[in-house]
């Protein structure tokens, strides 16, 4: 089971996640849409609320298996981690652009 966090708007970020037991079986995908037009992203408030939203979405997206079944705390930590880390480099790029513009 894949778990993908995808921002759309400014954005367009994807990033997949699986809990470690999820990693040997069939890859099943659960995303989680987190808004962030509304954002100013050259200010701090906006950078702090974009990963506020970001983390609130990869706990909702480890929250559970392909077939809805709660994880444990072990696997949805270690899948909220790997979703936040990936998504790190990509709010970096949408935090450049908007300063810099791109």
């Amino acid at each position: 089971m894949f778990k993908s966090i995808i921002i759309p708007a400014l954005a367009g970020i994807a990033v997949l996640a699986a809990p470690a037991t999820a990693l040997a079986g069939e890859a099943k995908s659960n995303t989680v849409l987190v808004e962030i037009g509304d954002l100013d992203l050259t200010s701090e408030a906006g950078i702090s609320e974009m990963q506020k939203r970001v983390r609130s979405a990869s706990y909702k997206a480890c929250l559970t298996d392909e077939k809805g079944k709660l994880v444990s705390h072990e696997e949805q930590f270690a899948c909220t981690r790997v979703a936040q880390e990936k998504t790190e480099t990509q709010m970096a790029q949408k935090i450049a652009n908007s300063r810099y513009g791109g």
